[in-house]
């Protein structure tokens, strides 16, 4: 939940993804059984903890399709909120900050879902602290106390940490 003028971006790395097979290229790569495990898993910390995206934006690529999939067993998303981006898959902290704000105007409340190096740089430059790293099925939550209109300028300030999730310490 997103109070009035405060602005919250949710960075998600994909579940653990699946090499089994060589014969897929990189942006096919379905999960594997841990990665099915983790994303509902994530899904369900999330929903109990009563975070409620207004708007989710998602790589194209199998992998992340699959942990939305897995998120949304345990989270109740509007289709009408999801939004896949072919540009997001392997994107960098710049490409992302750019489909956030071309993509989330009018929200307060937005997850990603996407790939390393580009989620993880973001995650550090947002957070203007260290995150060691962003394993899979990875969560960071950033909350933006601001009353700026626009996510272009939300996204050029320093974020405050609210949840910085790692699957493993999950039961």
């Amino acid at each position: 939940m997103t109070l009035a003028g405060q602005r919250s971006v949710t960075l998600i790395r994909h579940a653990k993804s699946s090499w089994s097979n060589p014969q897929l290229i990189d942006f096919e790569r379905p999960l594997n059984n841990r990665g099915r495990k983790d994303a509902p898993r994530v899904g369900r910390y999330l929903a109990n903890a009563g975070i409620d995206f207004d708007r989710v934006l998602c790589s194209e690529a199998a992998r992340a399709r699959e942990t939305l999939r897995g998120l949304r067993t345990m989270v109740e998303l509007d289709d009408h909120n999801i939004e896949y981006h072919e540009d997001l898959y392997l994107s960098s902290s710049a490409t992302i900050r750019m489909i956030i704000a071309e993509r989330a105007a009018g929200k307060s409340d937005i997850a990603v879902i996407a790939h390393n190096p580009g989620l993880e740089n973001l995650a550090r430059e947002l957070s203007g602290c260290t995150i060691e790293r962003m394993p899979t099925s990875c969560v960071v939550r950033l909350s933006f106390d601001t009353d700026d209109s626009s996510w272009d300028q939300v996204l050029q300030r320093t974020g405050k940490v609210e949840l910085y999730l790692l699957p493993r310490e999950l039961d």
